[in-house]
């Protein structure tokens, strides 16, 4: 196995999560950089690779659920926490299994960008319809998304659209809308802006029972509003194409995807410049992501190791590189939420923060107890010693140490130790290449390894 093309391996653990398989790698062999990411954006899909789960294509039925008697609501509410935790392990294994993880990287950017959590819309088949959407329009037109994300039923549930109505106008969708998803916080309106978007948004619902969206014009605001300096009978859609028209959408979310794919500090004329790559395009999120992909920025040295994984990329990467396909995914959803990411529950309306976050005081105990019970795994699985079997699974928070493959662990730890640091590490190691494990659970227990 060669020393990997380290343009590649940083293509894909930016791209994916935070680590490379060696096939994935080897699989854009002889092809140039600038298509190699082509054939990145290419691989993008909007169906996902795993069969969903069973529930998700029963017929939904329309019942006002309060007028259930107490033991039916009761049995219902039971079945929704068990669907809930089932979706999240469902999700946990599309993204170990899936042959295109950018395209869940994406689900999971979009996730934490229009923010929303399960349990507060307690609808288990809507987060998933939320999800689907994000898978679908990945990477495809950001001022669709949008206006979807605004009529999506478990958007509309988070943020109390649901219950938005003329007269009292509720105005956590309208803040949100500027403040998260498109302007950033304070960047081009105002108070009385929120108040207006506010009541061009009342009366939108979720359709019951197809659970699709509707307008209540019962309790719809259709009067004039006032939208950052336009007057006018305005819906929600209207108010939308107002802030879209605002050149500052696309400097923030060029900025965003700058900071997921490159580095925490955007260059300010490269952001001016990529964003008006994005406005010409009519928000074509392709062209900017490539744009991002070939900048020289992200291509730079100096750009490799500056970002801390999170738990998911450090979960997911981790057993998509050393591990078999799960056959009980639902043990991973309570390993990420030990190290800080509750996947489908981020912690309020701003998301999961990222960056330094991940490896703070309270939560780095945790990640090394995690990490160090992966390396005891390892060395399980390469020299077949059994009394680090019970420590690797109570550090990997009863993962079983199978989910560890022998044959892979063994192929590894046989590539020389450089070879194997430039796949596994972003940067070069900052201890010695020597640890339980081998080579490989050396360079798992590395700091560096925290980062992508």
């Amino acid at each position: 196995m060669a020393r990997p093309n380290e343009q590649i391996r940083h293509l894909l653990a930016r791209t994916g999560f935070g680590t490379a398989r060696p096939e994935e790698i080897d699989a854009f062999s002889g092809r140039s950089y600038p298509d190699s990411v082509e054939r990145l954006l290419n691989s993008v899909s909007p169906r996902p690779f795993s069969a969903t789960p069973d529930w998700l294509v029963v017929p939904l039925v329309a019942q006002l659920e309060q007028n259930l008697p107490k033991e039916k609501r009761d049995a219902m509410q039971m079945e929704r926490r068990d669907d809930q935790r089932e979706l999240k392990a469902w999700w946990f294994a599309e993204m170990l299994n899936t042959p295109r993880p950018f395209t869940e990287h994406m689900v999971l950017f979009w996730h934490n960008h229009f923010t929303s959590a399960i349990n507060k819309v307690n609808r288990p088949e809507l987060m998933y319809r939320q999800t689907a959407l994000f898978r679908e329009r990945a990477i495809g037109n950001f001022a669709t998304l949008v206006k979807e994300v605004a009529k999506d039923p478990a958007m509309l549930i988070y943020l109390d659209t649901n219950s938005n109505k003329a007269g009292n106008p509720n105005e956590n969708f309208a803040r949100e809308l500027m403040e998260l998803f498109t302007l950033g916080e304070g960047n081009g309106y105002t108070e009385n802006d929120i108040r207006e978007a506010a009541r061009a948004f009342t009366g939108w619902r979720v359709q019951i029972p197809g659970r699709g969206f509707r307008v209540d014009g019962l309790v719809h605001d259709g009067g004039t509003k006032k939208f950052m300096g336009s007057t006018g009978r305005f819906d929600g859609d209207d108010i939308i194409d107002i802030i879209l028209a605002q050149p500052q959408v696309a400097e923030f979310v060029a900025g965003k995807l700058w900071q997921d794919l490159i580095n925490d500090n955007p260059d300010p004329d490269e952001i001016k410049r990529l964003a008006k790559v994005f406005r010409d395009s009519k928000y074509e999120l392709r062209p900017l992501i490539a744009g991002l992909l070939n900048h020289p920025a992200f291509l730079d040295p100096q750009s490799r190791g500056t970002l801390v994984k999170s738990p998911t990329d450090l979960v997911v990467g981790t057993f998509r590189m050393i591990g078999t396909a799960p056959d009980n995914p639902s043990l991973f959803p309570p390993v990420a939420r030990a190290l800080g990411q509750d996947l489908l529950d981020p912690p309020n309306v701003k998301g999961w923060p990222g960056g330094l976050y991940w490896i703070d005081t309270s939560l780095l105990p945790s990640r090394n107890a995690f990490m160090n019970g992966v390396a005891a795994a390892v060395e399980v699985q390469w020299k077949g010693d059994q009394k680090l079997a019970a420590q690797a699974r109570r550090d990997m928070r009863n993962l079983p140490v199978t989910y560890v493959d022998s044959a892979r662990v063994k192929a590894l730890n046989a590539m020389p130790a450089e070879e194997l640091a430039a796949l596994v590490l972003p940067v070069p190691p900052a201890g010695k290449v020597a640890a339980p494990g081998g080579t490989l659970g050396s360079l798992l227990l590395d700091p560096t390894y925290n980062l992508k």
